[in-house]
């Protein structure tokens, strides 16, 4: 067990208003929005790096803004349980998402992940940038799960007067289904896609955020769980390409 509780939704280290985490959340979206559009506005890795770097920075800005010092209470220190947890989900996680995959594939047309096809157009240094950016970019998806999370939390648990599980189950469902709607555009705004297999894996990614009360555990799984396919996907490719 861990003595660790789940911050801010109890007042603890400090409350945050509804008013403070609307602008937790704002800072989210724009955060969002700046790794769609960074790309574009800067083409080549200048924009990939520069739009990570913020998707993971605006909203640690939105709670340092809302909490002041407060803020480090998200991210305690890492400990050897946080990444074993961490590390276990992962593989559980490649389970739940392939199943649900193959159960979606047999019931509605499915869309590639972009990210897949351009690994395999990668070699030597673009492929090892690819996998560093993805580090930035990660932390980022976890931070616009987490903070809705306790979002959720606290509006269950203080608003609506919930039960603790109770409040913890409507974040963990209403976060994921959140983190899917996000992949929409990803997925050619496949709605079973985004929300079904996307949004299973994140109920499955943010377990051990759950147990351990730390992001660097769901961080662990996450990353460990995205660059096992992709490092898949380059082997392939590889081999692929090899004369027979």
């Amino acid at each position: 067990m861990t003595d660790r509780d789940f911050p801010y939704y109890n007042g603890q280290p400090v409350a945050l208003s509804g008013r403070q985490w609307l602008l937790v959340l704002l800072f989210c979206c724009v955060g969002f929005l700046v790794l769609i559009a960074a790309p574009t506005l800067l083409p080549g890795q200048a924009g990939r790096w520069a739009g990570a770097l913020l998707f993971a920075g605006l909203p640690v800005l939105g709670l340092r803004l809302a909490a002041g010092p407060a803020w480090r209470a998200l991210f305690p220190p890492l400990r050897a349980r946080d990444l074993w947890i961490g590390l276990a989900f992962a593989p559980l996680n490649l389970l739940a998402t392939t199943l649900t995959a193959l159960l979606v594939i047999h019931t509605s047309v499915t869309t590639a992940n972009p990210a897949i096809a351009q690994i395999g157009q990668m070699q030597g240094l673009d492929l090892a940038l690819f996998f560093a950016v993805t580090l930035p970019q990660l932390l980022g998806e976890e931070l616009v799960t987490i903070l809705p999370f306790l979002a959720i939390l606290t509006v269950c648990s203080r608003g609506l007067k919930t039960g603790r599980r109770t409040a913890i189950a409507a974040a963990w469902i209403l976060s994921a289904l959140l983190f899917g709607a996000l992949h929409l555009p990803t997925y050619g705004w496949n709605l079973l896609q985004a929300l079904g297999i996307i949004g299973i894996a994140r109920l499955v990614l943010t377990a051990p955020f759950i147990l351990t009360k730390s992001p660097w555990s769901s961080a662990v799984a996450h990353v460990t769980n995205d660059w096992l396919l992709f490092g898949t996907s380059a082997v392939l490719a590889v081999l692929k390409a090899s004369p027979a």
